[in-house]
């Protein structure tokens, strides 16, 4: 039996659901024939990184170019590898914390910012163990994904791949499996029909959805107001995410028979399903389940650098559509309704995107990483 450990953080959604989305896949492969953990180990890592995720909030909603710049100066190799080493010397002892608490055979990073610190100081304090590290990024990677020191790099895209194997990267120790979705997406979404008709919507309007990733903050609020008032042809679902204030105020504000304001919820993968079109930012994750439930996409907001790759991947494939303001989210959606044809064309696109077996592929080949380190 091997034990695998899944290391993530909460900046953002995505990189919790690609390590909760490959916790299930190793039940669904192996049972309990493994042990896997998954853990938030953002609070072991050097200062500054052990606040990232209190940080990266602010940043992302009330100081972006500030994380922006953060996000430039540290997108290169060779710095990387230089703050790793110096911080790891000046701050690293919460590390060996990490290893005592949670120890594994394999350490599986699902958040970039642990390839620097984590390898390191596991030739101190874990030298048994093997390290992979999941990309969650779809193209125009950043330096952290650079990792030579793991055995397994698993990639969302062949672009993503190409990347890193022009770093240098081994050819043999990165694949590509798509972006880790859960393994039930799929089945989920297919509930949408059913789903559409329990919530009250009309079978005879499309719909929309609307969402900005957990914390509803950006364009969110603006976006959802002006497709409101617009009146289009269409029915609107907007999701606020922990944003309670925006949730209340936009209740208050659009809610009608045919626009509906909800809070936090936990089944995005169902409103997929009930969907004509998906409108959101431009996270990995929320574009990954997109594409699996073949969904044309308007994309409204992405935070410079971090989302610029997986938005100009979309739209380069001609799955999305980038629409940074309100009156450009309008006047798309006006066109699909009135080009049928457009709107197909935009659908299959983003079919042909969609990995739904990514985190079934990616737990198959940490199970094979397993059993070379075993032999």
């Amino acid at each position: 039996m091997a034990t695998f450990v899944l290391l993530y953080s909460d900046t953002g959604g995505g990189h919790r659901t690609a390590a909760d989305s490959i916790r299930q896949a190793f039940e669904l492969l192996n049972g309990h024939t493994h042990r896997v953990e998954i853990v938030n180990a953002i609070r072991y890592l050097p200062r500054p990184f052990n606040r990232s995720e209190s940080t990266y909030r602010t940043a992302i909603n009330h100081a972006r170019w500030l994380h922006h710049l953060n996000y430039l100066l540290l997108d290169d190799v060779g710095r990387m590898e230089a703050m790793g080493t110096m911080l790891s010397r000046l701050d690293g002892e919460r590390l060996q914390a990490l290893f005592r608490k949670h120890p594994a055979d394999i350490y599986v990073s699902c958040q970039p910012h642990f390839n620097p610190f984590v390898p390191r100081a596991m030739r101190l304090w874990a030298p048994w163990a093997c390290y992979a590290h999941v990309v969650t990024d779809l193209s125009q990677i950043h330096s952290f994904h650079v990792t030579p020191s793991a055995e397994l790099v698993t990639t969302p895209t062949d672009e993503a791949r190409a990347e890193l194997l022009a770093h240098g990267l081994s050819p043999q120790r990165v694949i590509t499996t798509g972006q880790p979705v859960l393994p039930s997406l799929k089945e989920r979404i297919q509930r949408g029909a059913s789903w559409r008709a329990a919530h009250g919507l009309r079978s005879d309007l499309p719909m929309a959805l609307l969402l900005s990733g957990g914390e509803g903050g950006g364009l969110l609020d603006k976006t959802a107001r002006a497709i409101a008032q617009a009146r289009l042809p269409l029915q609107l679902v907007v999701v606020c995410g922990r944003n309670q204030a925006l949730y209340h105020a936009l209740r208050k504000a659009i809610s009608s028979p045919t626009t509906h304001v909800l809070g936090f919820v936990d089944d995005v993968p169902e409103w997929m399903g009930a969907a004509d079109i998906l409108i959101t930012k431009a996270g990995s994750t929320t574009l990954a389940e997109g594409f699996v439930a073949g969904l044309p996409i308007i994309i409204f907001d992405a935070l410079p650098g971090q989302e610029e790759g997986p938005r100009n991947y979309a739209v380069r494939h001609g799955a999305a559509v980038w629409c940074p303001t309100p009156a450009s989210v309008v006047a798309q959606l006006r066109r699909w309704l009135n080009d049928p044809a457009s709107l197909a064309r935009a659908r299959e696109a983003s079919r042909a995107l969609g990995r739904p077996q990514a985190a079934l592929d990616i737990a198959q080949a940490l199970l094979e990483l397993a059993s070379k380190v075993k032999e």
